[in-house]
């Protein structure tokens, strides 16, 4: 990892709310930790992948000199948990199935990002130790709504919304101009696009001016249209190809998209995990 690289943060101004999007680089996944930041506290929704975001992730948070209330931890893929070893002192929130998700495979999420990262990445897992058992919660005068997704980008998900704001935090349930990870399959087996889909059709006409994917940059709402037609071209194109030739169909079919580790991480699910 070059140690130059940092994170780079957007800062959006909402009328209750100040939103710090801070996204690691390509190295790190592009993936997007939330600082959602209230007149007198924070609230961080995931924690990035490696070791350098999330420490600087927490000194970021810990500069805006206002107590962090909690934790989001949006679902079980290491990218939105792995950095919860720089969060140990507070309180990590994650919906039941989520917990024991990172249970269940975090010794394959682990083995799978040591051959990659090597020391940049934890050796051990952290689990969120409080479960979200309500569908609102109302953090310093701020409503959060929570919506839980089965069977879409991963098992089971957490997205959230500051109606108020008309703010859609998606995490992995929106990506921007960056491949997305299809490798995760259902309970029973089956690929991930029909129940993202219809996900992402459930929240599409709420009239967000605001949508926060968890990868890529912020957006509008007509991120979950894109979203929708990306998946059905990729469902399409990986029902005609094979192990051999999935990750260079789908890099020709989207050129300026970034990330190809994520289609090759797809790929490595997809075709040697079945």
């Amino acid at each position: 990892m070059n140690p130059e690289k940092k994170l780079v943060i957007n800062i959006i101004e909402r009328e209750h709310v100040r939103i710090h999007c801070c996204a690691t680089p390509d190295d790190g996944e592009r993936v997007n930790a939330q600082i959602i930041e209230t007149a007198n506290k924070l609230v961080i929704v995931d924690a990035t992948l490696m070791r350098p975001y999330a420490k600087e992730l927490r000194e970021y948070a810990d500069s805006l000199r206002k107590p962090i209330d909690r934790v989001f931890v949006t679902h079980a893929h290491p990218d939105h948990w792995f950095g919860l070893e720089y969060f140990q002192d507070l309180d990590v929130f994650a919906f039941p199935e989520t917990i024991e998700e990172i249970k269940n495979f975090a010794q394959i999420a682990l083995d799978f990002h040591k051959t990659q990262h090597g020391d940049l990445v934890t050796d051990t897992v952290y689990l969120p130790d409080k479960k979200i058992v309500d569908n609102e919660v109302v953090i310093d005068g701020v409503l959060f709504r929570l919506f839980k997704i089965v069977a879409a980008e991963d098992l089971f998900m957490l997205a959230l919304d500051l109606p108020e704001d008309k703010t859609f935090i998606a995490q992995d349930l929106l990506y921007n101009k960056v491949h997305l990870f299809v490798g995760q399959r259902s309970l029973d087996g089956t690929l991930c696009f029909d129940g993202w889909i219809t996900a992402l059709k459930k929240f599409q006409n709420e009239n967000y001016e605001v949508v926060l994917p968890g990868h890529g940059v912020p957006a509008d709402a007509a991120l979950f249209q894109e979203n929708i037609s990306n998946l059905e071209k990729v469902k399409s194109i990986l029902l005609a190809s094979t192990g051999e030739n999935f990750v260079q169909n789908i890099v020709e079919a989207f050129p300026d998209y970034g990330l190809r580790s994520m289609v090759e991480m797809s790929a490595f699910f997809l075709f040697q995990m079945k």
